[in-house]
């Protein structure tokens, strides 16, 4: 809960830059590129414009030079033509070129005499030429009409051209004012839309995020009962509505868990009365069976020469040690005894473990081995009673192979830093039915047991700081598992399949 809070508070502080910084960016590349086509389409017009301009002046320019040629007057040309580059504020020059392509008359008399064009004679027609730097030239053409045949003869088309040059400062100061304006207008327009987008984003972002951080906060403050839904129909809402069915999941397995532990207290109370009374009813009912079996073997003497009689006072005796066992482990489950741990070689254990298992099944047919380990580590455990649970599971071992035949494998090994021994039968194995209640004190599918052996074992496992489980192969048979700590160093726990 902490670390989804401490998630969306850092989402909600940094929503309004990752989500407006990369659409300001975007805004800008666009409006730049809206701007530069803008002014580049806008400029391309006022080009065309002032050329179709300066072709028709360069028309009427030449219309006064041919009316002043037919009026005899020629000397007029010079100040015809600076009278007309008056008109133009873009118009740099005008000359007049003869047939031969030099200038004879300009307004610029430097170029009186040159040759501004190799080729004139191409000129057929009114031509806008780009030249070098910010200056283009119209070269119009002065034909040679019916008119003029008179001075010029009818042989030529074309009695000389006229050369006007103007510059593109005009037309390069509008497309600049018009990038001003435009850029300007663009930054106001963006500013406006980052200051819309920032309040959007707040309003529809940010601010929901916050109000969702506060009831998650106050979820973590135990407040189970906060709704952060608010009725939106966006993915905020959906996230809100998701962390309520959270927080009623949580109300309900809480109370679930409440009532639980409730009556789990109330059982552990009842079965911490019911254990009292049967210590003390075992501790009352021992007495009373020693002096019982005690009589029984007297009475067993007395009638040794009656077979019948023998036979009853044995199975009286047997039941009394019966009886006597239960009390002892009943002792022992309630009020067991305090281990003294000190280094204990497992290997020696468990070697004496298999010797009275092999003088109980001397007779029968089961095959015991031992695989033991030489290079095992000693643990720290109590010798006594790590040697009571080795022989109960042996012990068990051997009860679900009796009468059967089989083989009983002891394996001791280092696995996973942990000294690891293995008890492996050839048996039946575990039915599925009675593995959840292996480990339960009084659970017992034999006749003669009383359920406290694996209890009592399982017990003794944990207080050493070790752990029993056992699993069972699919082809058959049960390998109980003891893993206990080496007294060099720790490690991590083996889990089997299935644990106390």
């Amino acid at each position: 809960m902490g670390q989804l809070r401490k998630i969306w508070s850092q989402l909600a502080r940094s929503m309004r830059a990752r989500i407006i910084l990369p659409t300001s960016l975007l805004f800008i590349a666009t409006i730049a590129i809206m701007v530069y086509a803008a002014v580049r389409a806008y400029g391309h017009d006022i080009e065309k414009v002032q050329q179709e301009r300066a072709e028709l002046f360069a028309h009427y320019v030449g219309g006064g030079v041919t009316e002043a040629m037919l009026q005899g007057r020629p000397g007029q040309v010079p100040e015809l033509l600076g009278f007309m580059r008056t008109h133009r504020a873009d118009l740099d020059s005008i000359s007049l070129l003869r047939y031969d392509g030099q200038v004879v008359y300009s307004t610029e008399r430097a170029l009186v005499g040159t040759t501004p064009w190799k080729s004139i004679k191409e000129f057929d027609r009114s031509r806008v030429v780009p030249t070098a730097g910010d200056e283009y030239a119209v070269v119009q053409p002065v034909l040679n009409a019916e008119t003029c045949t008179n001075c010029h003869g009818r042989e030529a088309k074309i009695n000389g051209w006229l050369d006007l040059r103007f510059t593109r400062a005009p037309a390069v100061a509008a497309e600049s004012e018009l990038a001003r304006t435009l850029g300007i207008s663009a930054g106001v327009a963006l500013i406006f839309l980052i200051a819309i987008a920032w309040w959007l984003v707040g309003r529809e972002a940010v601010s929901p995020l916050q109000r969702l951080v506060a009831s998650m906060r106050r979820a973590e403050s135990g407040d189970l009962t906060v709704r952060a839904d608010e009725g939106r129909p966006d993915e905020l809402g959906v996230a809100a509505r998701g962390f309520d069915a959270t927080l009623a999941a949580l109300r309900r397995s809480q109370a679930e868990l409440e009532a639980f532990y409730r009556e789990r207290m109330v059982r552990a109370d009842r079965f911490a009365a019911v254990g009292e009374m049967a210590t003390g009813l075992a501790h009352e009912i021992k007495n009373p069976l020693a002096g019982l079996s005690g009589a029984l073997e007297l009475l067993a003497e007395d009638l040794s020469e009656n077979p019948r009689q023998a036979e009853v006072v044995g199975e009286m005796r047997h039941q009394v040690s019966r009886l006597t066992h239960t009390m002892e482990s009943l002792l022992s489950f309630a009020r067991p005894p305090k281990a003294k741990l000190r280094s204990t070689d497992v290997n020696a254990t468990l070697e004496k473990v298999l010797f009275l298992i092999r003088q109980q099944r001397r007779s029968g047919p089961l095959d015991v081995e031992a695989e033991l380990d030489a290079g095992v580590p000693a643990v720290l455990a109590d010798p006594s009673q790590l040697e009571q649970v080795f022989l109960n599971i042996c012990l068990n071992a051997c009860q679900a192979m009796d009468g059967k035949g089989g083989k009983l494998v002891v394996r001791s090994r280092l696995s996973e830093g942990r000294v690891s021994v293995e008890v492996e039968d050839t048996g039946p194995g575990i039915p599925e039915t009675v593995r959840p209640n292996l480990f339960k004190p009084f659970f017992t599918t034999k006749r003669e047991g009383n359920g406290l052996g694996l209890a009592i074992s399982a017990r003794i496992v944990a207080e050493h700081g070790g752990h029993i489980g056992y699993r069972c192969p699919s082809t058959g048979g049960t390998i109980f598992t003891v893993a206990l700590q080496p007294v060099r160093a720790g490690a991590e726990r083996p889990q089997p399949e299935h644990a106390a």
